[in-house]
């Protein structure tokens, strides 16, 4: 846990020095609070649009590290120099009781995200919900390490093989969007670790950038800093943010303190003149181009997101024609910016053809909590009807279905209520983008459901989720009383009383709901169990030991020696092989038989469910519950090698 703490927040330190200067020099008019919320998610574009350059010009993740953090780091540092006197000013003004809340809620953030690592067993990081995904990401993080990308192109797929099995599974990915295993390998060499130790780590410090990048944005809504911040660690630790870790989608896990810098930067005032217009056009172009390369096929619900927003802010008489051409201006800066990533289009689009043929099995895996009841799926309540019941003598804490349904209805009003007061709030745009980007989430859920594809429709619905749930609470808990001004009615006093009561009353018992969610979930770790009707992981998982010490250690003592390993099941052969690569070439046994006969060679095998043959026996150097490394001679190895089966295929 303290490991992952630590791992967590030198990364964040890196992406927050890295875009400090930038969005300092890019957002002008920006408080010191704002600047330092947003600047990780901003360092974080910076970086991976940087590195998705690097790479095209065929370098790799090793030779990218020194360079690349080196000078992005002094950009920012010369950003910083340029605008000096600027923010010696905002320092001299700064509230430094207002950062109070956020850096609590900051620390309560890393507490939860981090616990169910220390409550759970070795394998819980590796194999949660949608491992396959992890495993992809990790290839090409292992890929992207250590070779070019032209190289897997220019050798077949036999050559690559033979090279090193473990680039067989990312070569067929390197025609799609491939930026976030570049970036899990970019964050884990600044962690010091190996990309599958590291690759859980990796996916909890995007919801780091989440709750603080939300903080400013809450705060353009009209929430005040203690809201702020509890709502920020309510959307990052909560429900929603459990279940698209529990996707492991590692691109749609990244992308989502991007879109929020988006939506701030949408949101922000029309800026006048030259320098700062320039500015302006620059962030949108970065905020646009970073959510593209990151998750390209996302891009159409942004676009259509933003469009809304443009085309609400005409509705509502409260767009200029400045504001017109800095919203397109911005855009096209990052259209045009994605030249080199040109090939990304063709991915985009058959992932939309795709989402026509998505299995419903999936559906069935990942969304029964949905289509149970989707009100209350809709906005994040269905551990409130049964999250308890995995939990000795807490069922009575479980409400009613009813009672839920109603909850998630009340939510409901509060969204449209939140919906109409953002329509008619001419001092703050942020709401108008939430309710944008909620308007984007909810057409696709809609769209996809009518056409029977529930999978796309829970994926869509997930994309903007941060956007959907702050709308409720925006209409609730920001300074305005909610009821002095739903709409174009205006409620008398008495009325408008009320309803501001008891929409802080289930606001609050929202916070209060997703943040018991975020406790319960260190506790079902430490049981290995699922919540009820939730993501349904493979039974398979649960029996992968993935404490490899004592296997590691065995092979200490041959530093340089590769190791075979081969195992039926080709989750467990990618994850031992992820494993043991850290630190040592890994063959295929096949690969291994070139030498004298009598050289011993190390084997790592599938524990045989009847126990280790008596041939092989004297030959055992290590093992868990489910592997076996043997040290053998390599005869016995060649004997064998017709016999073995090894899938090398995890998805």
């Amino acid at each position: 846990m303290f490991q992952a703490a630590a791992a967590i927040l030198l990364n964040c330190a890196v992406f927050a020095g890295v875009g400090l200067g930038p969005l300092a020099v890019l957002v002008p008019g920006a408080g010191l609070s704002t600047l330092l919320a947003l600047a990780p998610a901003a360092g974080y574009a910076l970086a991976s649009v940087t590195l998705t350059c690097w790479l095209l010009r065929e370098g790799t993740v090793a030779s990218a590290m020194f360079p690349l953090t080196a000078g992005l780091l002094a950009l920012s540092l010369a950003c910083l120099v340029a605008v000096r006197r600027r923010l010696a000013a905002r320092l001299a003004t700064a509230n430094r009781r207002r950062l109070l809340p956020g850096l609590a809620g900051l620390a309560l953030c890393l507490g939860l995200l981090t616990a169910p690592l220390a409550a759970g067993n070795g394998g819980w990081a590796v194999f949660r919900g949608n491992a396959s995904d992890s495993l992809i990401y990790t290839f090409l993080a292992k890929y992207f390490d250590e070779h070019p990308r032209a190289w897997a192109f220019a050798h077949t797929a036999a050559e690559v093989e033979a090279a090193d099995p473990m680039l067989g599974p990312p070569r067929s990915m390197l025609s799609i969007r491939w930026t976030s295993g570049a970036m899990l390998a970019y964050c884990a060499r600044l962690a010091g670790q190996g990309p599958l130790e590291f690759q859980y780590t990796f996916t909890l410090t995007s919801f780091v950038l989440l709750y603080a990048a939300l903080l400013p944005f809450l705060a353009a809504m009209g929430l005040g800093p203690l809201f702020a911040a509890l709502s920020a660690l309510a959307l990052a630790t909560g429900f929603y943010g459990q279940f698209v870790l529990d996707i492991r989608a590692f691109s749609q896990i990244n992308v989502l303190p991007l879109t929020v810098l988006l939506a701030y930067a949408v949101s922000l005032p029309a800026p006048r003149g030259p320098g700062p217009t320039a500015s302006r056009l620059g962030l949108l172009g970065l905020s646009f181009l970073a959510c593209f390369v990151n998750y390209t096929e996302i891009f159409p619900m942004i676009a259509g997101a933003v469009a809304a927003f443009v085309l609400a802010k005409a509705m509502t008489g409260r767009l200029t024609r400045r504001e017109v051409l800095v919203q397109a201006g911005g855009f096209a800066c990052g259209m045009a910016a994605t030249w080199p990533v040109r090939f990304l289009f063709e991915h985009m689009l058959a992932q939309i053809h795709f989402t026509e043929t998505a299995p419903e099995l999936w559906a069935e895996a990942y969304f029964q909590w949905l289509f149970h009841n989707v009100p209350a799926g809709i906005f994040g309540l269905p551990l409130a009807e049964n999250g308890f019941s995995g939990l000795p003598g807490l069922s009575f804490l479980n409400l009613p279905p009813v009672l839920v349904t109603v909850f998630a209805l009340s939510m409901a009003v509060l969204f449209v209520l939140g919906a109409l007061r953002a329509a008619t709030d001419r001092d703050h745009d942020a709401p108008l983008a939430a309710l944008a980007f909620a308007a984007a989430s909810l057409a696709a859920f809609a769209l996809f459901t009518f056409k029977n594809a529930p999978w796309v429709a829970g994926k869509g619905l997930s994309y903007f989720y941060p956007f959907l749930l702050a709308l409720p609470l925006y209409a609730a808990l920001a300074r305005q009383p909610l009821g002095a001004r739903a709409g174009r009615v205006r409620l008398p006093a008495r009325w408008a009383d009320r309803l501001a009561q008891a929409g802080t009353v289930v606001a609050v018992a929202f916070l209060g709901w997703q943040l018991a969610f975020a406790g319960l979930r260190p506790a079902y770790a430490a049981r290995d169990r699922d919540y009820p009707r939730y993501v349904r992981n493979h039974g398979r998982y649960r029996v992968i030991d993935c404490d490899t010490t004592a296997l590691r250690a065995a092979l200490a003592g041959a530093p340089a020696a590769p190791v075979a390993v081969c195992s039926a099941d080709p989750w467990k052969w990618a994850f031992l092989g992820l494993t043991l690569d850290a630190e040592r070439p890994v063959r295929l046994p096949s690969q291994m038989l070139d030498g004298p006969a009598d050289d011993r060679v190390f084997l790592a095998l599938d524990r045989p469910a009847g126990g280790v043959p008596p041939e092989l026996a004297p030959y055992v150097a290590a093992g868990n519950a489910t592997f076996v490394l043997y040290h053998l001679p390599r005869g016995l190895l060649a004997s064998l090698a017709g016999t073995l089966a090894c899938a090398t295929n995890p998805y």
